[in-house]
């Protein structure tokens, strides 16, 4: 049977130690000072607040689901989306251990499973581009927001999101940190 570890050691030594230390070391560190520099500008422009109905659509292991948990309070709700089931049994666990019981999981790769017009923030971190039927997922959280709702979305392909989201979502602020739109009726 063929051991990958085995060969990327031997083989690869060098390049995959390296990857290895990028990735173990330095992406948490990455990740933290990004994710304050983007909860900054969530309290700079007051996008999520207490008693709010938060979707944080692709949560990974819910960096930012925790922080909405907390600005949202006892009287809002999260919802913390993913298609991968360890990310959802780690959101789980964060979540215990910070003794928040506002957090819903949710296991899906396009449907929410919420009502019509139920959510007033939806939040897409990094995922867009990792999303193969945009224009299903747009469409189904166009449903699930709110009338005044706001669809916040951080990804590297900025540009291309105005392109998915037309006809959908109306684009009201641009900034470095992330595109906020509403919904169209």
């Amino acid at each position: 049977m063929f051991d990958i570890e085995r060969f990327l050691e031997e083989k690869l030594n060098p390049v995959y130690r390296a990857h290895y230390a990028i990735w173990v070391y330095w992406w948490p560190l990455w990740r933290s000072f990004s994710g304050r520099g983007i909860v900054r500008q969530w309290e700079a422009c007051n996008l999520v607040r207490e008693g709010q109905t938060f979707l944080d659509y692709g949560c990974g292991t819910g960096d930012f689901t925790l922080t909405a948990a907390r600005k949202v309070s006892k009287t809002g709700k999260v919802y913390a989306l993913d298609y991968f089931p360890r990310q959802l049994e780690i959101v789980a666990e964060r979540s215990a251990k910070a003794g928040l019981a506002n957090i819903e999981t949710i296991l899906s790769s396009s449907k929410t499973g919420l009502p019509d017009e139920s959510v007033d923030v939806i939040w897409l971190c990094d995922v867009l581009h990792e999303i193969k039927e945009r224009r299903e997922v747009l469409s189904e959280l166009h449903r699930v927001l709110k009338r005044d709702g706001v669809l916040a979305l951080h990804d590297g392909m900025k540009e291309r999101a105005l392109d998915y989201t037309a006809n959908l979502f109306s684009l009201i602020v641009r900034d470095d940190k992330f595109l906020r739109f509403t919904k169209i009726s």
